[in-house]
């Protein structure tokens, strides 16, 4: 596929009133969200399922930013672990989304691993400001090379000592659209060779997001 990135190679920089603008925000959960309606106000394209709706959009990357609730929603993905289980099937097939992790519940061991898996946790008592706040925070991230490249070591799990050389190759392969060559690079460093097809992945996005915010 033809990347408008091959030739640019730099990183897009985005006002984040135009980031702001264009990113989509989704919020699962069974309740009603109280500050939706203070979110559309102040300019972010947001909606609100009760449940997931659309499995496909949450595994095509549809969100730029996922509010999640661990109670109550995806029971009919995983009846036991519910959110949680929604949130363990987006980090396997998305492994570049942005979630927020929220809920009623008090932050026991009991949902540690949900609250572990996510980009960033709120209580649902929160005030509107900190949840716009931690949007904000996130959405520029999620528009940021350096956020790519640190979801890929992250994936990749390859030795520390490598991982200056990976940041090179990983900033390469998404800003000239040659992931073939990342694939080769970590052929020899990574010991779990299924790492790899998570990486590429996180590349492919982050060539496609580029692409995106260039045009």
């Amino acid at each position: 596929m033809f990347s408008l990135f091959k030739k640019a190679k730099t990183w897009p920089e985005t006002p984040f009133e135009e980031i702001k603008k264009r990113a989509r925000l989704l919020v699962i959960d069974d309740d009603i969200f109280p500050y939706g309606e203070l979110f559309k106000r102040d300019g972010y394209a947001i909606e609100q399922w009760r449940d997931v709706d659309d499995l496909n959009k949450l595994e095509t990357g549809a969100f730029d930013l996922i509010l999640l609730d661990v109670q109550g929603v995806g029971k009919a993905i995983s009846a036991s672990e519910q959110g949680l289980g929604v949130l363990h099937h987006i980090r396997k097939v998305a492994p570049a989304q942005v979630v927020i992790a929220f809920s009623s519940a008090d932050f026991s061991l009991k949902y540690q691993d949900f609250f572990r898996l996510a980009d960033a946790t709120l209580s649902k008592s929160a005030d509107y400001v900190d949840f716009k706040r931690k949007v904000d925070e996130l959405l520029r991230e999620r528009f940021s090379l350096g956020f790519y490249v640190n979801r890929i070591i992250q994936a990749a799990d390859a030795p520390p000592a490598d991982r200056a050389k990976l940041e090179k190759e990983a900033q390469e392969a998404i800003m000239t659209n040659k992931h073939a060559s990342l694939k080769t690079y970590l052929w020899d460093k990574v010991t779990n060779k299924d790492n790899i097809e998570v990486v590429i992945k996180i590349a492919k996005i982050a060539t496609e997001v580029a692409d995106k915010w260039q045009k």
